[in-house]
């Protein structure tokens, strides 16, 4: 009747599940608390009636994928030979590596240690006893907070045996199986790099970086010149430091004569005008009058011209 119920429960919360369209996975940073219920089966050989556990969890996710638990597991069982009452504790720690961390499906597998206690009055086994455990389960996500698990264990615990003449050294072999509710708190999101740059997310100060450029601890694609253009982007790449450049990186040149504003010394030299290295108009015959308006360009040298270069 018991199994019935969990069963039924079980199917309850998963098709509670549909209604709740946001979901977390296992994330790192996260403490949860589980309340479980479920059957611990004792090997036959203990002489004590297998019945349903009560439980209790809290865990910590270390990252996405490693987390551990402190567990509790209470077992309200009867001691055959004289019917006696044995409330059965099981205690203690595990380790628990998660698969599939950020999908609402998130199975794993489990390994601890801890400790069994016995209360009934059989004098053939030890009442408290180290014990191993390990096992798997999953747990499903309702939604950022709240998941379904489910879990079992084969738990081994070490003591006395009356059948194996009170060896201390012998294992038993029990199965605990059960299901429960998970709430979480705190935690982050797994921490990607959108733009595969190298850089992640939370710390990427350009997350939109194009596939394949260079960049530096901030995400942030080089400029190595310090131009404030991006060196995939700059045409210019060895602009001297200070020089205002257009949006292709390239130092401005205002009077487009084809020498850069930082270097030109006739800055306003009149569109067309040939000129030499320092951006100034030519003068052919070296008499005062650029080339652009001399009309007579080619007087002797050292001849006076007028404003027309024109002796």
């Amino acid at each position: 009747m018991v199994l019935k119920k969990l069963i039924f429960f079980s199917i309850c919360l998963m098709v509670l599940s549909v209604v709740f369209s946001a979901y977390a996975g296992n994330k790192r940073g996260a403490t949860s608390i589980s309340i479980n219920g479920g059957y611990y089966s004792f090997e036959g050989n203990q002489d004590y009636k297998d019945n349903f556990a009560a439980g209790l969890r809290v865990g910590y996710n270390f990252t996405e994928n490693w987390g551990t638990e402190l567990f509790f597991n209470y077992v309200p069982s009867k001691y055959e030979p004289n019917n006696g009452d044995n409330n059965f504790y099981f205690a203690g720690i595990e380790g628990l590596y998660h698969f599939m961390p950020e999908s609402r499906f998130v199975p794993f597998l489990a390994l601890g240690i801890g400790a069994t206690h016995y209360s009934s009055d059989d004098t053939y086994l030890v009442p408290s006893k180290f014990a191993i455990d390990y096992g798997a389960g999953f747990k499903y996500y309702l939604s950022d907070n709240i998941a379904f698990r489910a879990d079992v264990r084969h738990v081994l615990p070490l003591g006395d045996s009356e059948k194996y003449g009170h060896n201390p050294d012998f294992v038993h072999n029990d199965l605990l199986a059960t299901v429960g509710i998970l709430f979480t708190a705190g935690g982050k999101e797994k921490v990607v790099d959108s733009d595969n740059d190298g850089v992640l997310d939370d710390v990427d100060e350009c997350p939109n970086t194009p596939l394949g450029v260079a960049v530096d601890q901030d995400g942030c694609p080089l400029d190595s010149d310090k131009d404030g253009v991006f060196d995939y982007l700059d045409k210019c790449p060895d602009t001297p430091a200070g020089v205002a450049v257009d949006e292709d990186g390239c130092p401005l040149d205002s009077d487009k004569d084809g020498v850069p504003d930082y270097l030109d010394k006739c800055p306003d030299t009149p569109a067309g005008a040939k000129v030499d290295e320092n951006g100034c108009p030519l003068d052919s015959d070296r008499d005062g009058v650029p080339d652009y308006l001399d009309k007579c360009p080619d007087s002797p040298a050292a001849v006076v011209v007028d404003k027309d270069g024109c002796p």
